[in-house]
This record gives structure tokens, sequence and C-alpha cells, in this order.
């Protein structure tokens, strides 16, 4: 079985239903076609983002946290290899998003894959993610 990380974005469609999520991650997902992972950094841009107001996303994190446990969603913390991974990560000008790098660091050190539909992750290909885009 692979090993999946979802992005944050990629979480939120899931848990919205929303048609933007690819069909084929959304099958795998439902049917358990193989191991996937949120990390508790995804859950913590959740609540920043809806604290802002820029995303609007009625469950709480319980209520997440519950809707993972159905879909056997195991939510991973950051551990001290995942730091040190970022840390070895380059300072890329097109890309500087702190929530972003820090599951790039943890799909790297895991050896998981990152499911996202952010193209920019290629970026860090070279540095040993392995991606798989979200692609419509």
């Amino acid at each position: 079985m692979k090993r999946y990380l979802l992005d944050t974005h990629i979480l939120v469609w899931l848990l919205t239903k929303n048609n933007r999520l690819n069909k084929n991650v959304r099958e795998d997902i439902e049917y358990f076609q193989h191991l996937f992972y949120v990390s508790v950094e995804s859950l913590r841009e959740i609540v920043i983002l809806q604290s802002l107001n820029k995303i609007i996303l009625n469950d709480t994190v319980d209520e997440i946290a519950e809707k993972l446990d159905e879909h056997q969603i195991e939510i991973i913390p950051i551990e001290i290899n995942h730091v040190k991974t970022l840390a070895a990560l380059p300072v890329l000008v097109n890309h500087n998003d702190p929530f972003d790098k820090m599951l790039i660091a943890q799909s790297i050190t895991n050896q998981y894959t990152l499911i996202s539909n952010d193209i920019k992750f290629s970026l860090y290909k070279d540095f040993g993610l392995r991606l798989r885009i979200n692609e419509i």
C-alpha cells in the first residue's frame, strides 16, 4: 500500500465534498485503497484560516478529527526529525508558505507521497519530495 499525506487544500476539499478534489483521489480515500495521513499542521492552518475568515468550514477540530477517523486517516504530529528536515530545505523565493514547508518536510522525512493541488511543491522534488498533483 502506498502512503500519502494530504495537503491542507485537499483535506478541506475532502471535508466539504468539493468537486475540485480529483475523483481518483476521493475514491482512493473512500475505498481505503492506500494509507492516508493528515498533519496536525494542516489542522493548525485550518484553525488559523477560520479565525481570519479566510475559509468557511463549519466543522470544529473535534468534528474534523472524527471525520478523519471515519476515513481511517491518521493525524501525524510534528516531530524533531520533521523540524530537522525543514531546517535543511532551501529558502525559495517563489514559495515561502510555512504551513506548506512543514508538510513537505514531513513528507520527505516519513517518505510519504504528498497529494497537493499546488504545482509549486514540485520545486522540492530534488530534495526528496514525492508528489501527486491533484489534477481535476
